[in-house]
């Protein structure tokens, strides 16, 4: 590879980790906003849609290739 096609890998491997991190920030926000609903109302459905977020997001994430895969590329 020449030093412009390394270089795009790296600026595509960057934005992948910056949209990762986003989308754990914005994922872990609203976790946290349905599981303190439970605490205070205890209706099980916040807890199982706080549940269901994070097994979502563990299905899109491709731990043997360390990679984020939106459900539209599964």
């Amino acid at each position: 590879m020449n030093d412009d096609a390394n270089s795009r890998v790296d600026i595509y491997q960057q934005l992948e980790d910056l949209v990762l991190d986003i989308t754990q920030h914005d994922l872990n926000h609203q976790m946290q906003q349905l599981i303190s609903e439970y605490k205070k109302t205890g209706d099980e459905h916040y807890k199982v849609d706080a549940e269901y977020l994070r097994s979502e997001f563990e299905t899109w994430w491709d731990s043997e290739d360390s990679q984020f895969a939106p459900p539209a590329q599964l």
